[in-house]
């Protein structure tokens, strides 16, 4: 079943460049999607290069708000908790919508 959920990180730490290409590569299959935004910074996890370069300029002083669309998200949600889990200070769910909720309403919060 397709799901859309979004979280707010707080991170303690860079992330490594292996923990990067680690999101990517659970990005980039086709059952999901993940994103992210921090102020003026939106990545798609699946391109490498954007992923990068949001990483590059992030602000570990604020929360980034990560969204994931598609199926299996709270296997996606717990591989990439674990993944991350020495740069993370606090991680909180801000939304979570089925795939009813989403094809059935105009416009959601994420």
């Amino acid at each position: 079943m397709s799901q859309l959920s979004s979280y707010q990180i707080r991170f303690n730490q860079p992330l490594s460049t292996t923990q990067i290409v680690n999101i990517y590569k659970y990005s980039s299959n086709k059952e999901r999607n993940i994103y992210l935004h921090q102020d003026h910074l939106i990545a798609d996890a699946g391109h490498l290069t954007k992923l990068l370069s949001f990483f590059l300029f992030v602000n570990t002083d604020q929360p980034a708000v990560m969204i994931i669309d598609g199926e299996n998200i709270e296997e996606v949600y717990h591989t990439i908790h674990n993944e991350l889990e020495d740069c993370i200070d606090d991680i909180s769910v801000r939304s979570k919508y089925s795939e009813a909720q989403v094809n059935s309403q105009t416009s959601i919060f994420v």
